[in-house]
């Protein structure tokens, strides 16, 4: 897992428009005025859900990499936004194309055994002014 960080977090650190890359240790889950994090912030998660044993001692895992893109704000985007502010509130989604090309494909054979691939987008609701973007890629790796 840390090579997979390490990995994805080298890649992401050529991203101009990311201010801060972590972890996930739910920095968006508990806080008082605003998560201790930069903006736009990716915040790392990644999990094995399965593996297939090919020796006694290596494992080939399927991995789920969440990147959760987060930004501290999402302004006016209804109908009678004009076009200027609109533009310039629907930056969320440029910069987390800019993410998305920076992952999608990647590969390095000393760490992934496949390119990463995106399974999926998300964009839950939050109670918070927080807009999260999670982006969800697959790969497998030999442990």
């Amino acid at each position: 897992m840390k090579a997979i960080f390490l990995y994805i977090r080298e890649l992401l650190k050529t991203v101009p428009s990311i201010a801060w890359i972590d972890l996930d240790k739910g920095q968006l889950n508990s806080y008082e005025l605003r998560p201790s994090i930069d903006f736009p912030a990716v915040l790392l998660k990644i999990e094995y859900p399965s593996t297939t044993k090919l020796s006694g001692k290596q494992q080939q895992c399927n991995a789920i990499i969440t990147a959760n893109i987060v930004f501290d704000f999402m302004d006016d985007t209804s109908s009678i936004t004009p076009n200027d502010i609109l533009e310039q509130s629907l930056k969320v989604y440029d910069i987390a194309d800019e993410v998305h090309k920076k992952l999608q494909g990647a590969m390095d054979v000393t760490v992934l055994r496949t390119p990463l691939d995106r399974a999926s987008v998300r964009d839950p609701n939050r109670a918070d002014k927080l807009k999260v973007l999670q982006y969800v890629y697959t790969t497998k790796i030999i442990e």
